[in-house]
């Protein structure tokens, strides 16, 4: 895959409904700024796309990742320790992911129905990187 920019990472969320509200709004991250909905896209990739791939499905493990996994991953790309955890306290508010009681974060409906999985999946599927951030996923 070729560099990519959160620009074109954020038009793969789906976007419709017509709210400007993010309470009453069915997809409340089209009203969120671009690096935002950037992160909420590879999330997808860490959390639904190996529950999709069948060379990936085949490790249990995954579907999920633990919070210090993803604060290495996100830790220069959401700011600073504050706002990572203002950004992943949105996306618990809204469902689009879930803290479990172990400490692994997993998807939640919104993040199932936020991102346009077929795009996703044939994006990731020919994306050696995504292939190489779900290996980092894994190490600790």
């Amino acid at each position: 895959m070729s560099h990519i920019s959160a620009n074109e990472i954020s038009l793969l969320l789906a976007s419709r409904g017509n709210s400007l509200s993010p309470e009453t709004d069915p997809k409340p991250h089209r009203l969120w700024d671009l690096d935002t909905r950037a992160a909420l896209v590879i999330l997808w990739g860490l959390l639904v796309y190996p529950l999709l791939d069948p060379d990936l499905k085949k490790n249990k493990q995954l579907g999920w990742i633990e919070i210090n996994q993803l604060t290495y991953l996100f830790k220069e790309y959401l700011g600073d320790a504050k706002e990572f955890k203002d950004v992943l306290y949105l996306f618990k508010h809204y469902d689009y992911i879930r803290f479990r009681a172990d400490g692994k974060i997993i998807a939640g409906t919104g993040l199932l129905s936020a991102i346009d999985a077929a795009k996703m999946y044939k994006l990731f599927r020919t994306s050696v990187l995504s292939r190489k951030l779900i290996q980092k996923q894994n190490i600790p």
